[in-house]
């Protein structure tokens, strides 16, 4: 039977002021179309008719443009407030006979409707859940919010905004794995734009389904070339031990031995390349220009190669988040893959998205016969993770020394 998705509305969230990016993103033109229209297609052709965009800054660019695509406009007073108060408005706009709001943002505007659709399909198996499209682990877009949660959000005055809300709910939280890389692309800088127009670009080409992915894409990129992981060298130690992602700690003099014993055993290796790659961060660059000065090779800084970010809790005694956040500590012990804390943290899916990325661009690029990196230790997990098709959680558990070299 065919379900009626006329009580459903998609709120297209167009408010804010693109300060990261510099240009005015819903306008911003991707192919013959410009970012707002895609998202309104997108929308509509999943077959969802009541569409709410939430305007805000030059909201007077868009009302022709919303005008002539028949989509309802919502001025948001509170727009610099942030994104929640524009949640607030468009679900208060959607009304409350509304059963749910799919929630769209112009900076992910290639979402295609398959994706719709299948949030649509779980949504009638699950009235009460909050849906999310994750790519390869990593959350996505659109969200779906069921009608039940209403109440909540619009009096909700608090800090955290939207996820406060979402995360006393986990077990209602469902995540939904899709192939659409397209739900994880966001254009909030120049450089997301960039990769969003080369997205679409290479789609335009290769018009084929979203959903074929090649399980052997990354040993087919490699080749039969040789590539050596090589984890930095210790660095400076505190009175404790501390978690560190990517707060900038130099290496210790251990550290720059166990570098020179790296590029030592490379040396062994007869390796054939003019330059090594290296995350911009201090611990991994020093060890970099360690091997480089032994195998007479140059550096590359590759900032998507740096370690995961932990957020307000990086480089902080353990101890001390333990004793402060004894329940967040205990949950991202529970859920290493998919635990974060704060809204500038990372988790091991969105690392590996980030890392998959340079490392894409890595082996479509270089042209010499062995390739280096120099980087962290989750980096390297999720690299060999995906080379090996080995269980990311299982990964992320095993140690890998500092100075160690892994080589596949």
């Amino acid at each position: 039977m065919e379900q009626n998705n006329s009580k459903l509305c998609g709120i297209i969230l167009t408010a804010g002021l693109s300060s990261r990016m510099g240009s005015f993103k819903p306008l911003l033109p991707i192919g013959r179309k410009s970012a707002l229209e895609h998202v309104a297609d997108t929308v509509r052709e999943a077959g969802i008719s009541r569409i709410i965009a939430v305007t805000g800054y030059q909201k007077e660019q868009l009302e022709p443009l919303l005008l002539l695509k028949q989509i309802t406009a919502v001025y948001n007073d509170r727009f610099r407030e942030g994104m929640f108060t524009s949640i607030q408005k468009g679900i208060e706009a959607a009304g409350e006979d509304a059963e749910g709001f799919f929630l769209f943002l112009v900076d992910c505007p290639l979402i295609p409707s398959a994706v719709v659709t299948e949030l649509l399909r779980e949504h009638y198996s699950r009235p009460d859940c909050f849906l999310v499209p994750c790519y390869q682990g990593k959350k996505g877009h659109p969200l779906y919010i069921p009608a039940c949660y209403r109440e909540e959000i619009l009096s909700y005055h608090g800090e955290g905004g939207l996820k406060a809300i979402t995360s006393k709910y986990e077990d209602k939280l469902i995540k939904l794995e899709v192939k659409q890389e397209a739900v994880v692309l966001d254009m909030d800088t120049e450089e997301g734009y960039r990769e969003v127009l080369d997205f679409y670009e290479k789609q335009m080409q290769r018009p084929q389904s979203f959903d074929e992915e090649d399980p052997n894409r990354w040993r087919n990129l490699l080749g039969d070339r040789r590539l050596f992981l090589v984890r930095h060298g210790e660095t400076q130690q505190h009175r404790e031990k501390i978690l560190l992602g990517q707060k900038d700690i130099p290496l210790s003099e251990k550290g720059m031995e166990q570098a020179r014993l790296a590029g030592q055993e490379l040396q062994k290796q007869q390796i054939h390349t003019e330059h090594i790659y290296a995350s911009d961060l201090t611990r991994t660059v020093q060890t970099a220009e360690i091997i480089a000065d032994i195998l007479d090779s140059r550096i590359i800084k590759v900032p998507s190669l740096r370690e995961m970010s932990l957020g307000e809790w990086d480089g902080c005694y353990i101890s001390e988040i333990k004793e402060k956040y004894p329940e967040e500590f205990r949950k991202r012990g529970e859920n290493l893959l998919t635990y974060k804390y704060g809204n500038n943290s990372e988790n091991f899916y969105d690392l590996q998205y980030r890392v998959l990325k340079g490392f894409q661009t890595i082996l479509e690029s270089d042209e010499q016969e062995d390739i280096i990196i120099v980087a962290h230790a989750g980096v390297i997990k999720v690299i060999v993770s995906n080379l090996y098709h080995t269980e990311l959680e299982k990964e992320i558990r095993e140690k890998i020394p500092n100075g160690g070299i892994t080589m596949v």
